[in-house]
């Protein structure tokens, strides 16, 4: 069996869903979902995590018989110091093995297909400066009071946040290891025909290794035997208490290693990985390690749960993804377990199926089905969500970016504009390419969930201006529309083409036949289609105009702002063809001349810094071309000064770098808000900071 749902009312964070101060069997104000083998819960501090491991921990109670009391606290804060008089937490188990069945038939029922279901919830009542708790199970409304044996079927294993593994494996009268070690079959009582006990094989031996310490303590030792300084002790100790004793009183003290019951043996002992000391990052995973002893060998008709809280707690990152590829592959482990992280590098190597994102008072599974991913894309996702990009999952707002340039710009502009990106918990991930969605669709949601997370996606309109088609260098120099003028010359070729979703313009066959692969009905043309399709096009290609350049500009914004832009994501695409292009258009161009002419000085002369003569020299080379070129069209001189960035004469990180350097040190704040070119990188940014 699995814990397979928790619904809360009124606990901490969670209300009801309707805010009503009555509690029904509707209106949780949480209800999460587990899968039956690893579960992951993600989020930002404060997101709810504990909440949902401690409500676990107080209605199940775990095994290392830790004590939890429920406080005022604990009851949903209506705001000004007011708290809810009721609270609830309530679980539901399911895939029972007839032997778990067993233990619990009692209070087992059926789900809505006929499957086994067990029901247990708790309800807490505060009243008369006290709280008053019940816990039920059963199928109807009223239930039976849960307790005995199957309280104790029903304990989870629980590892709370900064444990101290040392402790936990140490001797001691609540020695935690003493407790797993006597919940493992190997120490459970064994009886004979006759029922008595049979004494333990560690009872055994710790038998004799006491006769050897008594042996050698012995105060009647022979005063000629070799160990007869162990006799010395025993001898002083002896002299002392019977000073300290009435004349009548026998003292006769022995040492022994152990009392030779098994469950006092089992709290002399610890646990170690080698003589010398461990760090703390080997004890908690050699702690773990006899956790999951004590869960592979529940019994058969009890609970394996597994509680951790901060899984990642003293593991440096490489043994956190050694840790989770072990737990995730079930390699270790036989039972269900539910985790809380805010390790990025360990959430990068979870699969999505396990994580939970908490936010907002609710839960997001993103599993499959949950979000609008495809099948491909969680395929894609777990070769390439690295932890540089599952920082995602932690952020209060995203701005996904296709490049370096954007990654190290926006940061610096939102900082310039009063917005800076860290104070909001707002994250940058840089894509690395144009697969925003694969990435966005994670926050989109098929299970009618509103995830309230604001997300910007920035990417360039890629549309070359029309003076780069004037630019000598470009040998490509033609358009062609699919209109009513030729669509049926085309729709003769094949029937099994949507031409008519096709209409508009392009610059290339290569992107004509893009859209067909998107438009057709078939995977493959009969031979010859495809040959006869290309020449129909050259038969109505023209040379491009600035009338064609506006009105593919118009078509390409139009088209992937709607491809960008659903719930709460928002894409906001360059007005005119790159980031730098839009910023050469802008009006702090000088700002970006310069910074490429520092990054190819830095390039050419394999520089790390510049110094002031650099400097001067830079700034003379900027005025000198701005007043050489003062008669060119704005348009004109923005394509001369992107041209070394579009044949990749120079690097755009490097100049993204410098650029970022120098606006920050300057004041350039008005001319980047009155810049009609960079409009949508100040929507980005608002968009994720809009709690401003």
């Amino acid at each position: 069996m699995y814990l397979d749902t928790l619904k809360l009312w009124n606990f901490r964070k969670y209300s009801t869903s309707d805010g009503a101060k009555t509690i029904s069997k509707s209106n949780q104000g949480l209800s999460v979902e587990f899968n039956d083998s690893l579960n992951v819960l993600i989020g930002e501090n404060d997101s709810g995590k504990t909440a949902i491991i401690d409500s676990i921990k107080y209605i199940l109670r775990t095994k290392s018989l830790d004590t939890f009391w429920l406080e005022d606290r604990d009851f949903y804060d209506e705001g000004k110091g007011v708290r809810r008089e009721e609270l609830r937490i309530e679980c539901i188990f399911k895939d029972f093995t007839p032997e778990e069945a067993g233990s619990f038939i009692e209070w087992i029922g059926y789900d809505a297909k006929k499957k086994i279901e067990l029901k247990i919830w708790l309800t807490a009542v505060r009243k008369n400066q006290a709280i008053y708790t019940t816990v039920k199970a059963g199928h109807d409304d009223e239930g039976k009071q849960l307790d005995g044996e199957a309280r104790e079927n029903l304990k989870a294993i629980y590892l709370k946040p900064l444990r101290d593994a040392l402790a936990e494996l140490t001797p001691g009268y609540r020695s935690r290891l003493a407790q797993i070690l006597k919940g493992h079959s190997i120490f459970k009582d064994k009886k004979d025909s006759d029922g008595n006990r049979i004494e333990h094989k560690l009872e055994e031996k710790v038998k004799i290794a006491n006769a050897q310490v008594s042996g050698y303590f012995d105060i009647n030792k022979n005063e000629n035997d070799v160990n007869f300084e162990g006799k010395k002790i025993t001898k002083e100790i002896k002299e002392y208490l019977d000073a300290f004793s009435f004349d009548n009183v026998i003292n006769n003290p022995e040492f022994f290693m152990s009392k030779g019951e098994l469950s006092e043996i089992l709290k002399n002992l610890s646990l170690v990985i080698e003589s010398n000391k461990s760090g703390l990052g080997s004890l908690n995973k050699l702690y773990m390690a006899a956790e999951f002893l004590l869960l592979n060998q529940a019994n058969d008709r009890g609970l394996k749960l597994a509680l951790i809280e901060e899984i990642e707690a003293h593991i440096h990152p490489q043994a956190q993804l050694q840790v989770i590829e072990a737990l995730q592959n079930k390699k270790t482990y036989d039972g269900q377990l539910i985790l809380t992280t805010h390790s990025t590098t360990l959430t990068s190597k979870v699969k999505l199926e396990h994580l939970i994102l908490c936010r907002d008072n609710n839960v997001f599974p993103l599993g499959k089905g949950k979000t609008m991913l495809e099948e491909g894309d969680y395929n894609f996702l777990e070769r390439f969500l690295d932890d540089t990009k599952a920082n995602l999952f932690f952020a209060r707002g995203l701005i996904f970016v296709e490049g370096d340039s954007e990654n190290l710009l926006i940061p610096a502009i939102a900082e310039i504009i009063d917005r800076p990106l860290y104070k909001f918990g707002v994250s940058i991930v840089n894509v690395g390419s144009i697969a925003f969605l694969r990435y966005s669709k994670i926050f989109e949601r098929k299970d009618g969930k509103i995830l309230n997370l604001p997300v910007s996606i920035v990417t360039d309109l890629d549309v070359p201006s029309i003076e780069y088609y004037n630019d000598d260098d470009v040998t490509m120099k033609l358009v062609f529309y699919l209109d009513d003028s030729n669509i049926k010359d085309f729709e003769d070729l094949s029937s099994d083409v949507l031409f008519n979703e096709m209409k508009g313009i392009y610059t290339s066959i290569n992107n004509f036949f893009q859209a067909i692969n998107t438009n057709k009905v078939i995977k493959r043309f009969p031979n010859g289609v495809k040959r006869k399709i290309e020449e129909t096009i050259r038969n109505f290609t023209k040379e491009i105009d600035k009338v064609d350049i506006d009105e593919l500009k118009n078509k390409t914004h139009n088209a992937k702002t709607k491809k960008y832009t659903t719930q709460n994501i928002q894409g906001n695409i360059s007005s005119n063809w790159t980031l730098e292009y839009d910023i050469a258009l802008s009006e702090i161009r000088e700002v970006l001349h310069i910074s490429i002419l520092e990054a190819n000085m830095l390039q050419q002369d394999n520089k790390l810094s510049l110094d002031q003569i650099d400097e001067i020299e830079i700034q003379k080379q900027s005025e000198d071309y701005f007043e050489t070129n003062k008669l060119k069209s704005r348009e004109q001189v923005a394509y001369d000064i992107f041209k070394p960035l579009n044949d990749k004469e120079v690097s755009k990180a490097i100049v993204a770098q410098r650029l970022s350097y120098n606006l920050l040190k300057g004041d350039y704040k008005d001319k980047i808000l009155n810049s009609p070119e960079l409009a949508y990188l100040r929507e980005a940014i608002y968009h994720v900071t809009k709690s401003a």
